[in-house]
């Protein structure tokens, strides 16, 4: 318990992209994540931009937008400069994500040069680096991407030291560490200077690494691969976390507060309340779906402790016998059992398996399983277009390869967002009785509503095996 409640004070201390401004994607985003291979993630199985688009889609199903993973493993900004240029998943961009420095650290850190002139071999690096930016911006204002709509990343990756090692500079390790914080300074001084969004990764990552090692919990196992540089799926969703809480996203699915016989809701329409000393029941509808949660999560959460932060659907109910235990039913179906004490002070229940909301959700997840090894298909080819990769890849068959790519993306979007907004027009009946007490048949009854449940079984079926591809996946690092 003591690492969890250290944690959640970690996980608060959050840095605002642009202080003041609405920083969450809006209805027609298209927004491109321009990087190496912490963006790819060809090497772990959940990414956290498709971590970000499952969340959208739940949490905001309203705003269609478009989420555009431009990583290529190895990626140096130059390469990233190259990409945007000849890439024709770059085009029709309203917002870009810049996340770049790692392989360009590690290959200055790695050249001949570096150790006959160390230092003016760095000072020209990280001004080349700085010239880059630049250029990358000037690109991008080009094609009519203000500077507000560009976020650029500090290096997601934690500064992992050990006290130990940290004492000794000499160490290779602790010089690498120290080139890539230097290049995250850059990048933190472009964004002040040009008036982009900062997206502070580095920063709470290293914190994070100090405090699993402070608990004795490893944190090159817990949330890094075996290379100690990427990071696993743990860390992948962890910066999705990251991510919402600075751009300002998080947002709880519903909130319905009920104190004796009054009801009230928030992101929610509640009607036919009735309340009984022992039991209760409403109909609710809510405007958006908790995000689908898949084993992978749940994992994670096991460490990080932020699923009750990212992902809320609360109810509460005060009044009741706080030592009693009481049956949460949703259109007559046993979701979970609480106190009184626990209801008073609020259940979540966006991430119960039983919660038919969820149980929409994790169907829209399978989907975005699937987009996920389309895309992966796509960047290998990309990745052999340029020289991160064979160089093998000719341009007809990177054009022919995006068609492809941008079909199949385009129709499991589709299929995710007209789930989600057939979901937010459903109408639940919820009932919470007292264990042991009698409540009427109508308690329990469904309400007349749009389900569709022969066209969910028949997309989960679909998409079960679309997403079978990826155990064809290879791992790929850099």
């Amino acid at each position: 318990m003591l690492m969890k409640r250290l944690l959640l004070c970690l996980l608060t201390a959050g840095t605002l992209l642009n202080a003041g401004e609405n920083q969450t994607f809006q209805d027609g985003d298209v927004v491109g994540f321009c990087g190496d291979s912490l963006t790819h993630a060809g090497y772990s199985e959940v990414n956290y931009t498709h971590v970000l688009f499952n969340y959208y889609v739940t949490h905001f199903p309203e705003r269609e937008i478009e989420l555009r993973n431009l990583g290529v493993g190895r990626a140096t900004i130059l390469h990233g400069l190259d990409l945007y240029e000849q890439d024709p998943a770059a085009r029709g961009l309203t917002k870009v994500v810049l996340e770049y420095g790692i392989n360009d650290t590690k290959n200055l850190y790695e050249s001949a040069e570096f150790y006959t002139d160390s230092k003016n071999t760095e000072r020209n690096s990280l001004q080349n680096f700085r010239n880059s930016l630049e250029q990358f911006l000037k690109l991008l204002q080009k094609d009519g991407i203000e500077s507000r709509n560009v976020f650029a990343a500090t290096l997601p990756i934690p500064k992992a030291l050990s006290p130990e090692d940290a004492a000794d500079q000499a160490l290779p390790q602790t010089r690498l560490q120290a080139g890539y914080e230097n290049r995250a300074n850059v990048i933190r001084d472009f964004a002040s200077l040009n008036g982009t969004g900062l997206l502070e990764f580095r920063l709470p990552l290293t914190r994070l690494w100090q405090t699993l090692y402070a608990e004795n919990q490893d944190p090159s196992e817990n949330i890094m691969e075996d290379d100690e540089l990427h990071l696993n799926t743990a860390g992948q969703i962890y910066l999705a976390y990251l991510f919402l809480e600075q751009q300002g996203a998080l947002q709880d699915v519903s909130n319905i507060k009920i104190s004796g016989d009054s009801i009230s809701a928030e992101n929610a329409d509640v009607s036919n309340f009735h309340y009984e000393e022992d039991y209760l029941y409403y109909d609710y509808r809510a405007d958006s779906l908790p995000m689908g949660i898949s084993s992978e999560y749940f994992e994670a959460d096991e460490l990080l402790n932020i699923l009750d932060r990212m992902n809320r659907e609360i109810i509460q109910a005060e009044g009741l016998q706080e030592e009693s235990l009481y049956d949460i039913y949703i259109n007559g179906e046993k979701i979970g059992s609480w106190s009184g004490k626990e209801l008073a002070n609020g259940v979540n229940i966006a991430n119960i398996t039983e919660n038919p909301s969820q149980a929409y959700a994790a169907v829209i997840e399978q989907m975005n399983r699937g987009r996920r090894v389309a895309e992966l298909e796509y960047r290998e080819i990309v990745q052999n277009f340029t020289d991160c990769g064979t160089g093998e890849t000719t341009e007809e068959e990177l054009l022919a390869a995006y068609q492809t790519w941008q079909e199949e993306d385009t129709q499991y979007r589709q299929n995710m967002y007209e789930l989600a907004q057939e979901r937010t027009g459903t109408v639940e009946r919820v009932a919470i009785v007292r264990q042991g007490a009698l409540a009427p048949d109508k308690a329990f009854k469904t309400p007349v509503s749009s389900h569709k449940k022969a066209a969910v079984f028949i997309l989960t079926a679909g998409v079960l095996l679309s997403a079978a591809g990826w155990c064809f996946i290879r791992k790929r690092k850099f």
